[in-house]
């Protein structure tokens, strides 16, 4: 497991460098807010918390009486998990996260890389009679649906997500869609949301309670279970222009 920080060399104690710690199975590494930074820092007293790997499972504790932690996914889809004060090693469940420890100064983070999972060798056929829902990566819809997860899936789980507007000046360098408007991007959601994905009961609360979005639900969906990734980002054009993250 690797762990990296904003780095303050005094905590260091030579296990590594550039904010940086690699920890073997069996290891454990505590941290603290550093009185010479005030930032999170590994080694740093009092100790609030603590990492550790065993068997090649990474796991968090929160040795503090009052504060909750938030673990986050990197790899988007708006997941985290929350470790309570004094619960002690919760299993960190993604590759990639980032442990988000408040303090009187702010936010302050530290990243963890856990070792590769284990995986299921298959073949190509089992793989294919297994898939439960298919999206066709080289069509109209799932650029449109890449679209709508973007500013998520670019590092903000808070990101808000795209209108039909933004969608189709963000589609306008594909070819596909350089006559594009706002009805015939709504037309690509309208098939995901009825078609090819079941987010019916996503978009919709019973008791008359909040109604979201065809576009928010498609977003949460896609995200969750990972239909979307970072790597289909490319097949968006290039862009410079700022993306709303709030």
């Amino acid at each position: 497991m690797i762990v990296t920080w904003q780095s303050d060399p005094a905590h260091l104690r030579g296990r590594g460098s550039g904010g940086r710690i690699n920890l073997k199975s069996g290891e454990e590494l505590k941290f603290g807010i550093s009185k010479r930074s005030g930032k999170i820092q590994p080694n740093a007293e009092p100790s609030l918390g603590a990492l550790k790997v065993s068997a090649q499972q990474p796991t968090v504790s929160n040795l503090t009486t009052s504060t909750t932690y938030a673990v986050e996914n990197l790899e988007g889809g708006a997941e985290l998990v929350k470790v309570r004060p004094r619960q002690l090693d919760l299993v960190i469940p993604f590759e990639m996260s980032r442990i988000l420890i408040p303090t009187s100064a702010g936010v302050t983070e530290l990243t963890v890389y856990a070792p590769p999972p284990r995986l299921l060798q298959m073949d190509l056929a089992t793989r294919a009679m297994v898939s439960s829902i298919h999206l066709d990566k080289t069509s109209k819809y799932f650029l449109v649906l890449v679209a709508l997860c973007e500013p998520r899936l670019r590092g903000s789980s808070m990101a808000a997500v795209p209108s039909l507007r933004e969608v189709v000046e963000r589609l306008r360098g594909v070819d596909q869609f350089r006559d594009a408007n706002r009805s015939s991007v709504n037309y690509h959601i309208d098939y995901l949301a009825v078609r090819k994905l079941p987010v019916g009961q996503w978009s919709k609360c019973e008791d008359d309670g909040p109604k979201h979005s065809k576009r928010e639900a498609l977003v949460a969906f896609a995200l969750r279970f990972d239909l979307v990734s970072e790597e289909d980002l490319r097949l968006l054009p290039p862009s410079s222009a700022s993306r709303r993250v709030s």
